[in-house]
């Protein structure tokens, strides 16, 4: 076998790599748009750090799944989206302008490489507070009923320290592992930035974690910028959530990642069934 088919079939196993690991992260219709509307400043915080989520080229944007955003304060802490918060903000800047507009331009929620898909790790605000972690979680079109929040002790991972290191944003970053809910996980933190938190629901290390993935490399998260400074930490008015427990929410996110269409329960008109259309899901956290 010559040298120019032996780079065909690797190139080949890579793509189709790449397409299955995309595949196992869900196919679900995003709901309807929401806006930012009404927020309350609850805090302020004093780092920003912006997380590339599943990045194919960290230098480009739209390739991420999400640029999630973590504003880390001394007393309160919030990770979001900077992707929807972008769309929602497109969204009531365009609704005051067009007041009468029964939709907004689906361009509006077309950023990053799925932007017309939802996800629950794009569609989750988490506050961390007092060694609480509340998540803020909207659901998917058709499910938005479920909308919901729950509260659980934060940084519940239980590390190991390795040796090794590398360099990230220019910090000197430390690899840790963990097992957590069914996964093995990898993190990289700078122990020159005092900020026990990460990406997600991550944290509890001496340090500020840079970057992070469970080792099949279905998730990873990789910080690409870093700014000190001054940042309002807000919050909505979260109309219509209510209060729920993270077992039945992440009950009701697989199933929604699995067969959406089922689990919204949409009906067919003419048979009166129930629709299914289920896809391959592996969640961040299998239990």
């Amino acid at each position: 076998m010559n040298k120019r088919i032996i780079t065909i079939i690797f190139a080949l196993a890579a793509i189709c790599g790449g397409a299955s690991a995309q595949q196992k992260q869900g196919h679900v219709m995003r709901p309807k748009p929401r806006g930012v509307g009404k927020t309350t400043v609850v805090g302020q915080a004093q780092l920003e750090v912006e997380y590339a989520l599943n990045a194919r080229d960290l230098r480009n944007p739209d390739t991420y799944l999400d640029l999630h955003i973590l504003r880390a304060g001394k007393q309160l802490s919030k990770h979001y989206s900077r992707f929807l918060e972008r769309g929602d903000s497109l969204y009531d800047a365009y609704m005051k302008a067009n007041p009468n507009a029964e939709g907004v331009p689906s361009t509006f929620y077309t950023i990053g490489r799925e932007g017309q898909y939802w996800s629950e790790y794009q569609s989750t605000e988490i506050f961390t507070e007092q060694g609480q972690q509340t998540f803020y979680a909207w659901m998917p079109w058709a499910m938005e009923r479920y909308n919901a929040y729950y509260t659980e002790p934060a940084a519940q991972q239980k590390w190991t320290l390795a040796n090794e290191r590398k360099t990230i944003l220019g910090h000197e970053c430390q690899k840790a592992t963990c097992h957590w809910r069914g996964r093995d996980f990898e993190a990289w933190f700078a122990a020159d930035i005092p900020v026990r938190l990460g990406p997600w629901s991550f944290g509890g290390l001496p340090g500020l974690i840079l970057k992070l993935n469970d080792t099949q490399r279905l998730y990873t998260w990789e910080a690409v910028s870093l700014r000190s400074g001054t940042f309002p930490i807000t919050k909505r008015k979260y109309d219509g959530f209510h209060h729920d427990s993270r077992a039945h929410v992440y009950k009701l996110q697989v199933a929604a990642n699995r067969d959406h269409l089922k689990a919204g329960g949409a009906v067919d008109r003419r048979t009166g069934q129930l629709k299914s259309n289920p896809h391959p899901y592996e969640p961040l956290e299998k239990e």
